[in-house]
């Protein structure tokens, strides 16, 4: 029986010239149209990309999965073909989506186009972007610049559910939530800058999945021994947590704690914390610690412990030493 034809074997055949471009558009748009695979149409559009093809039958399509196809992950995929290939003939609907659209996925494919925003063809998207971006900030209550950080947040939850929509809602409710290892609440704003963030990815999403548990959790006296019970449960949901790069815009942030989240990698924007003075890194995937933690001039509390750090040069290892508590 032949083995169905997929996205990656039409790229692989065009990249060897076993197949023809215009034959190689004609399959994957018939996946595009026919496959009832959210991925497959995904993969199918991202192969439009890969093979820089820019030809207006695509647009068409492209267009219409942006209007029409429920999955949120075809969706973002069409919002990065249309900032690469069709940006001039896609103005007017991306501007129509950032109005529309309830998945947050989609609204940050957006933003991460990192389109010149200042172009004057572009005004209207922006606009909307802004405004976007402000609806967050009020009901969260704060500056407009960290809205963009929850945006990537919700970006994050959306990247594991089929259906989620934007909301903010369990951001009020995180701020009753108490972290016994900060002494703070989960989520802690003051003049609209979040000063105290104690963030893991299991447990946010858990409470967004479950609001009725947070009048239960709240009257706890440690709400996180309750969860790491569940976590335990749950281990192959747990997912690797990328860092948002726009954590770099919660410029007051004091204590940061990041612990049990599978990180990997820490992007050079969370060395431009300024204020950061705590700093929980444990139980994570990390290999390294950056040179670049030096920058952290403010920091005097590290743990970092229970990671998979082998050695560290001597520039970290003096500027370890030089805080007054820290666990390696």
């Amino acid at each position: 029986m032949e083995k169905p034809i997929s996205p990656e074997t039409i790229y692989n055949g065009v990249k060897s010239k076993e197949i023809n471009k215009n034959i190689a558009v004609s399959q994957l748009i018939s996946l595009i149209e026919g496959s009832n695979n959210p991925k497959i149409r995904s993969e199918s559009i991202s192969i439009f990309n890969r093979l820089n093809i820019h030809d207006i039958r695509i647009f068409k399509i492209i267009e219409n999965c942006l209007l029409s196809d429920e999955s949120p992950f075809v969706r973002s995929s069409a919002v990065n073909l249309i900032g690469c290939q069709f940006l001039k003939e896609g103005l007017e609907i991306l501007t129509w989506l950032v109005q529309h659209d309830n998945s947050p996925l989609v609204i940050k494919s957006i933003f991460d186009l990192n389109l010149e925003l200042t172009d004057t063809r572009l005004k209207s998207l922006s606009k909307e972007l802004d405004n976007y971006l402000e609806k967050i900030a009020v009901t969260i209550g704060v500056v407009h610049n960290e809205a963009k950080f929850i945006l990537d947040l919700e970006g994050n939850f959306a990247c594991t559910e089929e259906k989620y929509e934007l909301e903010l809602e369990s951001y009020k409710l995180f701020t009753k939530l108490k972290d016994q290892k900060l002494g703070e609440f989960w989520l802690t704003i003051k003049k609209k800058h979040v000063e105290a963030l104690s963030f893991n990815f299991f447990n946010w999403r858990y409470l967004k999945q479950n609001p009725s548990m947070f009048d239960s959790l709240s009257n706890l006296q440690d709400p996180i021994i309750y969860l790491n019970i569940l976590r335990k449960y749950h281990l192959s949901h747990i997912k690797d947590f990328i860092i948002p790069e726009s954590i770099s815009l919660l410029t007051k942030l004091k204590k940061f704690n990041l612990s049990k989240n599978n990180i990997r990698f820490l992007p050079k924007s969370m060395f431009l914390l300024s204020k950061l003075n705590y700093l929980d890194l444990s139980y994570n995937m990390l290999s390294e610690i950056p040179e670049e933690i030096t920058n952290l001039k403010f920091l005097n509390t590290l743990r970092i412990h229970n990671n998979q750090i082998s050695e560290i040069s001597k520039s970290v290892s003096d500027y370890l030493d030089s805080l007054s508590n820290y666990k390696f």
